[in-house]
């Protein structure tokens, strides 16, 4: 039986491993690739070959480009083909020369030799093709259920009550996009596969989310929010389940599920495209199979919830690099849990190495290639320990916090408290690499580590002797203190200026005539503004477009007031683009000013944005 067991477990493994294929190009385009590197002496890899989109990579240069037919939005051309840098450059004059030059030498190719037949590139994308189920997700969840018993009365009572969350968070938030700089539309067109301009992060969100986006056809962003929802409420039973199982009372334990329900900015999340949420909520599962492990090495219980909790964190690495050092205090459930801390020293180590193993098994050379790509390029250069954000009073308290009560415990597994939870603490503030652009997104990393802060407030609230005597007592401050906080934290899940334009957007891009294509400016200055319409509906426009003839774009042409006319960078461009053309208005909404990146700002106190159809 055991045998069987881990066989099973073995063979969910490499099932869920994505085998790596080269992408299957059409001769022609290989062809061409071979003789621009000739002519350029310029080594080239190919990415991507689908849907008319080529995407190769200079290792050289360290540079992804993108390849397709030219279009407003295309940041080179050549002849009828578009060139475009894939990631994001404020500024592409401040790259590297040889970023710069490989980007040139492309240009020169194309060109030179006009014979690349992207359009031959087209497949046929079926959804079955172009996107496919989430295996590693349901890998982790057939794991977890072959060792799962007949849930308690009470474990039933927590996944109502996940249940419920997400019924009422979807109700009451709604949804809306989250993504800082006004990019969440860019990353729900990613899980449609769109465009691959955010490739560079990794394969994960497509893969989590395409099949639902692709589902909802004109809607994707309804299918992202969806999946992401349902993923959140996991949360709730997830964290009732690390408390019980380090040996909480069911009171206190439902009191700890509860703290993460009633969190403004968690519901937030959980109706968002956000990748702040995901990695939270596959974390937060993983540790939850962490605490499922049976305390035996022998036992197949141990090793099958180790498996699907590296099968999670696998998917979630996939995601965004911002859920890399989260993902390394996952096991604490396997440290903090019943028994000797001798064993459960052993356990833990046991189990992280094999997380390890999994993680770097399926989705090492992923990471890898993040790394090593443009992405990298970009952060690892600047990666440093960002010591300036331990510099003021409540993380100093949180730190003398997590000291009293280790040695409250007065054991070995309060030495180990205090360890476990000044090194959260540390990660969670030194990791953060987004360099605070806003309150909110700044909340949203430090959530990340929520379930190492739910398996330390288990491990006290077990240990404690007084909190073992009232159990109900404590279940009850923690609630009020849930309610206190909630209340402090609800400015952290109101949506800033670009994520309701996009949400404006949402509502009247169905109603667009067919064959439409809106222009609006997507980028004034390191300011961005990305709408949520398909790539051929979209005329982006930048501030060297000042002087387009709206007049002259090809009927049904419409014109969209983005909320960059507001800004001191976009002000001129707009006043510039709308001088002498003909509009007539179709729909408007005035917008609190709220920037999404403290660095940004609006000329005005609300900011009015508005669709016009644009007459000859």
């Amino acid at each position: 039986m055991r045998g069987g067991t881990l066989g099973l477990a073995l063979a969910l493994l490499f099932a869920a491993a994505p085998a790596p294929a080269a992408p299957a190009c059409e001769p022609g385009i290989a062809a061409w690739v071979e003789r621009c590197q000739a002519s350029a002496a310029l080594p080239l890899e190919i990415l991507t070959c689908d849907r008319g989109v080529l995407v190769v990579r200079s290792p050289e240069a360290r540079l992804d480009v993108e390849l397709r037919a030219k279009s407003e939005r295309s940041f080179r051309a050549a002849g009828e083909i578009g060139l475009s840098p894939v990631g994001q450059f404020p500024d592409w004059s401040q790259e590297s020369a040889p970023r710069r030059q490989a980007l040139d030498a492309l240009v020169t190719c194309a060109s030179r030799d006009t014979d690349l037949p992207l359009g031959s590139a087209t497949h046929a994308a079926s959804p079955s093709r172009a996107a496919r189920p989430p295996w590693l997700l349901l890998a982790a969840i057939a794991a977890l259920a072959i060792v799962a018993r007949r849930p308690p009365r009470e474990a039933m009572l927590a996944l109502l009550l996940g249940a419920l969350t997400g019924v009422m968070r979807w109700l009451m938030v709604g949804g809306s996009y989250f993504h800082q700089n006004g990019q969440g539309p860019a990353w729900v067109g990613y899980a449609r596969a769109d465009d691959p301009g955010l490739a560079s992060y990794g394969p994960g969100f497509p893969e989590l989310f395409g099949l639902a986006a692709q589902s909802f056809g004109d809607r994707p962003e309804l299918g992202v929010r969806l999946v992401q929802s349902v993923l959140a409420a996991a949360c709730v039973p997830a964290t009732w389940l690390v408390a019980r199982r380090l040996g909480t009372a069911p009171w206190v334990a439902a009191a700890i599920a509860l703290i993460g329900a009633l969190d403004p900015l968690l519901a937030r999340l959980s109706g968002s495209e956000s990748y702040f949420g995901v990695a939270l909520s596959l974390g937060m599962c993983a540790t939850a199979a962490c605490a499922c492990a049976a305390p035996r090495l022998r036992d197949p219980g141990f090793w099958l919830p180790v498996v699907a909790a590296g099968l999670l964190l696998a998917q979630s690495v996939r995601v965004h690099p911002v859920a890399w050092p989260a993902a390394l205090v996952t096991p604490l459930p396997l440290l903090f849990g019943p028994g000797s801390l001798r064993r459960r020293a052993m356990l833990a180590a046991a189990g992280a190495l094999a997380i390890a193993a999994v993680v770097a098994l399926i989705s090492g050379p992923q990471i890898a290639g993040v790394l090593r790509g443009s992405l990298g390029e970009k952060w690892l250069p600047g990666a440093a320990i960002r010591w300036e954000l331990f510099d003021h009073t409540g993380m100093r308290l949180l730190f003398a916090l997590v000291i009293a009560l280790g040695l409250a415990l007065r054991s070995w597994r309060g030495v180990a408290l205090i360890g476990a939870g000044l090194g959260s603490l540390f990660l969670a503030r030194a990791t953060d690499l987004l360099s605070d652009p806003n309150r909110a997104v700044t909340a949203a990393h430090q959530a990340l580590f929520w379930p190492a802060a739910v398996t330390l407030i288990a491990v006290v609230a077990t240990r404690l002797r007084r909190l073992r005597r009232a159990p109900r007592r404590a279940a009850a401050v923690m609630v009020v203190a849930a309610l206190a906080a909630s209340a402090s934290r609800h400015a952290l899940a109101l949506p800033c200026t670009d994520a309701l334009e996009a949400s404006f957007a949402d509502e009247w891009k169905r109603t667009l005539p067919a064959g439409a294509r809106v222009a609006y400016l997507e980028r004034a200055g390191s300011q961005i503004s990305v709408l949520p319409l398909p790539a051929g509906q979209r005329a982006a426009l930048t501030p060297l477009d000042a002087n387009l003839a709206l007049g002259a774009l090809p009927p049904p042409a419409l014109y969209f007031r983005s909320s960059l006319c507001s800004t001191p960078a976009g002000a001129p461009t707009c006043e510039a683009l709308e001088r002498g053309a003909r509009l007539e208005l179709s729909s408007e909404r005035s917008l609190p000013s709220r920037p999404s990146m403290r660095w940004h700002g609006y000329l005005t106190s609300e900011v009015r944005v508005a669709l016009y159809r644009v007459l000859p």
